[in-house]
């Protein structure tokens, strides 16, 4: 089941959470995410995001969202989407996508700039 968890951790090693402590993520089974509890599959660096910047946007976020998946037939398809918008440690607004893995780890499918349909959610929460 997809949710959010309470987690006073870090959520990724070696950076802080800027005023978001206690939230995270995908299931009851992910206590906090680390390198460990994270995989990408190969489409999430297609837009030329570097793996640092998506887990900057992670555990940075401005927006998390839920998302319904497309109609397809993978079962990756077929996982509901976490839908984070953020900006990176240069400043730049990207959204991220991920779902639940196999074993409980966030697996990061998608990232690039932030297109228009997600910028009016992104700026509301300025």
């Amino acid at each position: 089941m997809i949710g959010i968890i309470g987690c006073p951790e870090r959520l990724v090693s070696g950076e802080s959470v800027l005023g978001i402590a206690g939230l995270l993520i995908m299931s009851d089974k992910i206590g906090k995410l680390d390198d460990s509890s994270m995989r990408f599959a190969r489409s999430a660096t297609r837009h030329r995001i570097s793996k640092d910047r998506i887990r900057h946007v992670i555990a940075n976020y401005r927006v998390r969202f839920e998302e319904p998946p497309p109609d397809a037939d993978s079962a990756r398809a077929r996982s509901t989407r976490v839908v984070y918008l953020g900006d990176d440690n240069r400043r730049r607004a990207l959204e991220v996508m991920a779902v639940e893995g196999k074993h409980g780890e966030l697996l990061v499918i998608h990232a690039m700039e932030l297109r228009d349909k997600y910028r009016k959610r992104y700026e509301d929460q300025k």
